[in-house]
């Protein structure tokens, strides 16, 4: 039986914390700033104990490291400070951004440490939890035989372990980024404006349509575009860019940085120079 420890019982630390096979697994311990959670977290995992920071890694043989980035170094460097690294124990966290290196001060104390980052959206735990059977996690190891454990651990989790160099990170936890947060603003957004127009249930329109844009720019990149920015329907947007300017403003910023991002895919995807430069000068105007 694997013993572990969670640092972070939030939406991520405590899904994956019951994604983890019993009884091959034991979540012992955990450890975390908001009482609510903590309090949550023991109420749906009975056989962990609430701990100090300093001492919840004491007595495990894996930890697994799930707070927000900015943290993730800061929490690591308290627990190795106070002794708290168990020798020959495994260290992982959970953040797409980092590589090993937040987790330095563990493996100074003789642990074993990987990054794991499952590309899936935790709105709560238990969607996070049903999410997380088949996903794809970025995997970040300093060697093969880090590689294998931590290949391990995410098949137990049900997920599909791919490797990314540690120097890729931030550029991979970028790219998820641009795809599932900026992908929710543009999406929140156009809500309103179906709203605006009208639509009482604009979920309706925009389900099927944005997750098969979604699904078909994964597949296709820019080929998959369309709508009057790709087929250089100038006077469309020049349409558009009137309408929000008289009943909602403070969307024709985005609008355009969008649809010039869209024109710069647009012109890859094969719109002509022409109608191209057409849509660039309405963008410019707008």
């Amino acid at each position: 039986m694997i013993r572990v420890a969670v640092i972070g019982p939030g939406r991520v630390g405590t899904a994956l914390a019951l994604a983890l096979p019993r009884p091959a697994y034991r979540v012992t311990a955990v450890a975390g700033r908001g009482q609510a959670a903590l309090s949550a977290f023991i109420t749906r995992l009975p056989d962990a104990a609430m701990t100090p920071l300093a001492e919840v890694a004491a007595n495990v043989d894996l930890v697994l490291v799930c707070v927000p980035d900015d943290a993730l170094a800061q929490v690591v460097r308290a627990v190795a400070k106070a002794d708290g690294v168990r020798a020959s124990s495994r260290w992982v966290h959970t953040s797409g951004g980092y590589g090993t290196e937040p987790l330095r001060p563990a493996r100074l104390a003789g642990a074993a440490v990987a990054a794991c980052h499952p590309a899936m959206t935790f709105p709560d735990p238990d969607r996070g939890l049903q999410r997380l059977p088949g996903a794809s996690w970025a995997v970040t190891a300093d060697s093969e035989r880090d590689l294998a454990w931590a290949r391990m651990l995410v098949a137990d989790l049900g997920g599909k372990p791919v490797i990314v160099p540690g120097h890729a990170r931030a550029l991979y936890q970028a790219g998820l980024a641009m795809g599932s947060n900026a992908t929710v603003a543009v999406v929140a957004l156009a809500r309103d404006l179906l709203l605006g127009a009208g639509i009482r249930d604009p979920d309706e329109f925009l389900g099927p349509l944005a997750t098969a844009s979604a699904a078909g720019a994964a597949e296709r990149g820019a080929l998959a575009l369309t709508g009057p920015v790709r087929r250089g329907d100038a006077g469309m947007v020049t349409r558009h860019l009137h309408e929000l300017r008289a009943v909602m403003p403070e969307a024709v910023e985005a609008y355009v940085a969008l649809s010039r991002l869209a024109l710069r895919y647009a012109r890859r995807a094969g719109l002509d120079d022409e109608a191209a430069d057409r849509m660039a000068a309405v963008l410019e105007d707008g």
